[in-house]
């Protein structure tokens, strides 16, 4: 080999690595990119899993006096009727995804409460399982119990709706929907446990039925639950044991062919012990024109224990010396409300609603109404409220 072969040499080897060295630079740059491009899809496969939806409601009300119906009083109150929520759904895949709601109202200074958090998981043969935190399922508009652009008054009948003291639990669900030809039979199951305001709720079991053919809908549910109060929770943790059994009974139905509404539910809720044993129910008609639907609601609800009072240690006096007292003073109540009220929608998602409710008919109890039992002495209140319930 000749001398300048041998020069030839380094130079081609240098000229090699340098090449070498620039290709895997390259192929370096492709794998980035490609790496970039796989992170993209990801994190857009990530956003098309996740879908937010919410709902919101503007109102006021005010009443004629003190006495405290649905929580209304003499004074405009713009926090009673106002709330937003906001729910998150992320599929984990195709048959399991998440669920977040919160709801912040008014009257608790719009703080948010988790109002719903749970897993979902449908299975092969249809069976859909729900663990964690979810709604009561009581009651005919339960699962829409906060959206009021759902519901065709501008607040549920407060003889039903109002006499379960708590909303959500935490626990498990399974529902089952059996297909007719023209009808869908829904089985829903449910266990859990909640607390409400230092009293427990355990071991709470229950079942409801659900048949929806064309333009009807009736339903059953039976629930029950172990109630605890705390012994500083007076007077209750007189007339309640410990996990004294506490059962639910209700029935309802609807009809909507898209111009007469016709909606009724009835409750049974009984407590071992001195606790009020209460019958409720509702009947709402509504008839659509157009846009707006005026409509009309009466409600009722007497106890049923009455005869099953017994002697509480109250404070009564200047000096607040216990003395027995009648539970009836406390425990007994019935009550009759009549609503009218016009629902007009403004927009595809924006309804408004007008509504007044009279509220009598107490006879010598106090309606379970806690103003009453402080010695409030009016026989009968009427609330006016407006409100703006939306979705988005």
């Amino acid at each position: 080999m000749d001398l300048r072969a041998w020069q030839m040499l380094p130079i081609c080897l240098l000229s090699s690595a340098a090449m070498a060295d620039e290709a895997l630079e390259q192929r370096v740059n492709d794998l980035e990119q490609e790496v970039q491009v796989l992170r993209e899809q990801n994190q857009d496969s990530a956003f098309d899993r996740i879908s937010f939806n919410g709902f919101y409601s503007v109102g006021i009300n005010q009443a004629n006096n003190n006495l405290g119906y649905a929580g209304s009083t003499d004074e405009y109150d713009f926090n009673n009727l106002t709330l937003v929520g906001l729910q998150g759904d992320f599929a984990l895949a195709d048959s399991t995804s998440v669920t977040v709601q919160l709801v912040a109202r008014g009257e608790d200074d719009f703080s948010p409460d988790v109002e719903w958090a749970y897993l979902k998981h449908t299975f092969d043969n249809y069976i859909t399982v729900r663990g964690g935190k979810l709604r009561l399922p009581m009651y005919m508009y339960s699962d829409y119990l906060e959206v009021g652009y759902a519901q065709p008054w501008a607040r549920p009948p407060e003889e039903v709706y109002g006499f379960v003291p708590f909303n959500s639990f935490v626990g498990v669900d399974g529902s089952y929907d059996f297909e007719f030809d023209n009808s869908t039979l829904t089985l829903q199951g449910f266990w859990g446990q909640s607390e409400e305001d230092g009293t427990d709720y355990d071991d709470i079991l229950g079942a409801n039925l659900t048949w929806a053919i064309d333009d009807f809908t009736v339903r059953a549910v039976y629930g029950v639950t172990k109630i605890t109060v705390s012994p500083t929770n007076q007077p209750d943790a007189q007339v309640l044991a410990e996990k004294n059994k506490s059962d639910f009974l209700g029935a309802g139905f609807s009809y909507d062919n898209g111009s007469l509404l016709v909606v009724s539910e009835v409750t049974r809720a009984t407590v071992e012990g001195g606790y009020s044993d209460v019958d409720s129910g509702y009947l709402t008609l509504g008839y659509r024109f157009g846009k707006a639907m005026p409509y009309g609601t009466v409600a009722g609800m007497k106890t049923q224990d009455d005869d099953e009072r017994v002697d509480i240690m109250l404070p009564v006096g200047p000096d607040g010396a216990l003395v027995p007292v009648d539970s009836s003073f406390i425990y007994s109540g019935k009550r009759t409300s009549y609503s009218l009220g016009l629902r007009y929608d403004l927009l595809s998602n924006l309804a408004v609603k007008f509504d007044a409710t009279l509220v009598n008919g107490f006879g010598d109890t106090n309606g379970l109404m806690a103003s009453k039992v402080a010695g409030a002495t009016e026989d009968s209140t009427t609330v006016y409220s407006i409100v703006f319930d939306g979705v988005f």
